[in-house]
């Protein structure tokens, strides 16, 4: 896959960290301090599960703007689970939440199409290219 047509969440404090020899940098890697689920600070790739559409009860939304449509939570689920996704963390999943919520909020006269009821936010390392 071609790393430039992906999306990716590269978590901001960890280009501010400090040297990971100093005691600094253990302490910013403790639990409580938002570095919980992206300690590396490696990028991501994201995925969304949603309801409420005419053609499936349910919508996958993955990486290239793909999309793939279910009439079953559990198979939204398992198809999404199977290519290495898993669920983010309470506050991570939260925070994107929010974000895609006010995000669609923004566009004036509302969303063109249908956007949902957002359920469930995913997320893989992304796995470049060994060379």
């Amino acid at each position: 896959m071609d790393p430039s047509r992906e999306l990716a969440l590269v978590d901001p404090g960890s280009r501010h960290m400090p040297p990971p020899d100093s005691h600094d940098y253990v302490n910013s890697m403790s639990p409580g301090n938002g570095h919980e689920s992206s300690s590396s600070g490696s990028p991501i790739s994201i995925a969304t599960i949603s309801s409420g559409f005419e053609k499936g009860d349910f919508l996958v939304r993955e990486e290239k703007g793909q999309r793939v449509y279910f009439d079953f939570f559990e198979e939204a689920f398992n198809y999404i689970a199977y290519k290495g996704y898993i669920r983010m963390g309470k506050e991570d999943e939260r925070e994107w939440m929010d974000t895609m919520n006010n995000v669609h909020a923004s566009v004036k006269g509302g969303m063109k199409y249908n956007t949902g009821k957002l359920l469930m936010v995913l997320s893989r390392p992304i796995e470049h290219e060994k060379e």
